[in-house]
């Protein structure tokens, strides 16, 4: 398991497209990928639980990832917070 924290860099927050990208990078990897914002927590591989999380821009966030390819995940993950969804 590895984990690591990242800040919601996209205006609009963790919105359908950041939450559809996390979600593929978490099949893709075949991984189990856990989001947590304060005491929420989201699974990975559902756009809705995303969604609800209601990530705002500036919302820190702990990515959390299990599973055989977890660094290559979780680098993918943090790579997509980071530049803020590609937007």
């Amino acid at each position: 398991m590895v984990r690591q924290k990242a800040i919601i860099r996209n205006q609009n927050g963790m919105h359908l497209r950041v939450a559809g990208q996390v979600v593929d990078a978490a099949r893709r990897f075949g991984v189990d990928v856990t989001i947590c914002k304060g005491c929420e927590k989201a699974d990975g591989c559902s756009i809705l639980q995303l969604l609800m999380l209601g990530a705002a821009e500036g919302s820190e966030i702990e990515v959390i990832v299990e599973g055989k390819e977890s660094c290559e995940a979780l680098s993918s993950l943090m790579g997509i917070f980071s530049d803020g969804g590609g937007i």
